[in-house]
């Protein structure tokens, strides 16, 4: 399990805000490249947490982050206690590596939560579980997050680091009265290397009210990061982004995205059903910077007039010009556009005039005159310039909602069957039925192998990924079982399990080159019946978290 679907009551207000603020700080603000500076420019160790002695915030003002993000309509803000660099932005007994131990000497996580509770506003932690400072941690040498070469003072010991990791999570749960979610940044380890149940538990018997994303593989939503994936409406989903478009952590001299870009931006996460979370990364010296402070005012301008159009909303109906967007909050219908009509008058497909009780152009509430048209409806008296620069928003009151305007996700087709002759057969790909979600929502993929053309099943995450074969067989018995797969060197050792109800046999896939190519594997023999057989291809033993390989195909013959 990753998220389940639908809103639980107690976190309703999560999905209600719509809108949050992310903070990305921390020692490497100092060097001014970003979060990931240690990683990027293999800094040892010994020389990063030097950056210890030298960091003093000393214009850190809670109020001011806190201010910041009320200017901008944000309804949380999600700090970054812990990132991968291990230094804690809070005072923790668990180590030495934390900001009480810096010249700035003082909680800066306790002070900041001391203000978002003076404000109502919600506090959310980010919690790195990759952690590049911890002598414990075990890095795997490849994988996304962890260190290639970690210092030869370290000491293994992953049954000890998940003491620590657990215990500092506890500590986040208890030392600060109430907290409203924990936001783990998770690296390529399983479920059951997170512990990701029990640290789940752990958060709701502590915090009931907290909201705990997917990254420690059991959560309550789903993060994408700077896009958004393919449809998540029945889910809660966060898709996160930064003003800058390269770095998360303070960079002395960056782009930053523009205003009507990051409403646009929010407006898409709102309309399809998710919450925006926008980064700022703070400068050395503790202040969010003015020019990352003037966009964050710009979308809270922007809220002032049109926020009704996204706190408390659901995804509205999609609508074919990429230019519009729409959310719905009960019989009401918020149509955002991106760009302003060549004329004062606009078709809109998929309404029917007879529902429609009235639209105006918000925020002045300027009526709009309701035509009806072929396979909509169109609307006039649209002013010759728009009143908003970035989205403008058309609300249009429905006298019912009628179950067309409930976004739903798309019906999956009927299961495609494939018959399979006395002999045997083979079927790919493209004949798969594909099933579940894995981290940041994602799912599994077909892709095409270059050059050869060659289509497999991709992007293995989690034991929830499951990709089924409907075969429908002409005579019954023992099939040997053969499965072509491709995987590098380092992908090399992750198992796929091929089941047919309780049975299961497994093929473990081997490095296949580089470029890797395609090899079959013989994963066992099946006992299978005459007609309608469901064969299904998961993870067996994943790899770094993940099924590091690519289907190609399946093959049965009589055994």
């Amino acid at each position: 399990m990753i998220v389940r679907p639908g809103i639980p009551d107690e976190l309703r207000w999560f999905a209600d805000a719509r809108f949050g603020m992310f903070v990305h700080y921390g020692l490497y603000a100092l060097l001014e490249r970003g979060e990931w500076v240690m990683y990027h420019e293999n800094i040892p160790r010994d020389e990063y947490e030097k950056l210890a002695e030298q960091f003093d915030p000393h214009l850190f003002d809670a109020e001011q982050w806190v201010g910041v993000a009320l200017s901008a309509g944000a309804r949380y803000i999600t700090v970054t206690a812990k990132h991968h660099d291990g230094f804690c932005l809070f005072e923790s007994e668990l180590t030495d590596y934390h900001i009480g131990n810096t010249p700035f000497g003082r909680d800066l996580i306790g002070e900041l939560v001391e203000a978002c509770h003076l404000a109502e506003m919600r506090i959310i932690f980010y919690y790195s579980q990759p952690d590049w400072h911890h002598p414990n941690y075990v890095h795997n040498p490849g994988a996304f997050k962890d260190l290639d070469n970690p210092p030869e003072s370290n000491e293994p010991d992953w049954g000890r680091y998940v003491e620590y990791y657990m215990g500092q999570v506890r500590e986040l749960c208890t030392n600060y009265g109430r907290i409203d979610g924990i936001w783990f940044d998770g690296s390529h380890k399983t479920v059951e290397q997170w512990h990701g149940r029990e640290v789940y538990d752990m958060i709701k018997e502590l915090q009931p009210g907290a909201v705990v994303n997917d990254r420690a593989r059991w959560g309550d939503f789903f993060t994408p990061e700077r896009s958004l994936p393919e449809d998540l409406t029945e889910y809660m989903f966060e898709a996160c982004e930064s003003v800058s478009p390269t770095n998360w952590g303070y960079q002395g001299d960056t782009a930053l995205h523009s205003g009507p870009h990051l409403i646009r931006s929010l407006v898409k996460m709102a309309s399809a059903g998710g919450n925006s979370l926008l980064n700022v990364g703070p400068a050395p010296d503790g202040t969010i910077p003015v020019d990352q402070a003037a966009r964050m005012r710009d979308i809270g301008r922007w809220l002032e007039s049109y926020g009704e159009s996204v706190y408390g909303t659901q995804a509205g109906p999609a609508l074919p010009d990429e230019h519009l967007r729409a959310t719905r909050k009960g019989n009401s219908i918020y149509v955002h556009l991106f760009e302003w009509p060549e004329t004062n008058r606009m078709f809109l497909p998929g309404f029917d005039r007879a529902d429609v009780e009235l639209a105006m152009l918000l925020p002045y509430n300027a009526p709009l005159k309701v035509e009806e048209a072929e396979g909509g409806i169109e609307l006039q008296w649209l002013p010759s310039l728009p009143f908003d620069a970035s989205a403008n928003v058309i609300r249009i009151d429905l006298r019912a909602a009628p179950e067309a305007f409930e976004r739903r996700p798309p019906v999956p087709d009927a299961p495609q069957t494939t018959a399979i002759p006395p002999g045997g057969a083979v079927f790919g790909a493209d004949d798969a039925t594909l099933e579940g979600r894995g981290v940041k929502g994602a799912k599994l993929r077909v892709l095409a192998d270059e050059p050869t053309g060659r289509r497999y099943i991709d992007h293995w995450m989690v034991p929830d990924h499951l990709a089924h074969w409907d075969l429908d067989l002409a005579s019954g018995g023992r099939y040997s079982v053969t499965v072509s797969l491709r995987a590098s060197e380092a992908q090399a050792g992750a198992v796929l399990g091929v089941r047919f109800g309780e049975q299961e046999v497994t093929a473990e896939a081997p490095a296949t080159g580089d470029p890797p190519g395609f090899v079959d594997v013989h994963a066992g023999v099946l006992d299978l019946p005459a007609g309608h057989v469901r064969l299904t291809v998961g993870p067996h033993t994943l790899k770094w978290g993940y099924l590091l390989c690519g289907v190609e195909k399946v093959a049965l013959e009589p055994a």
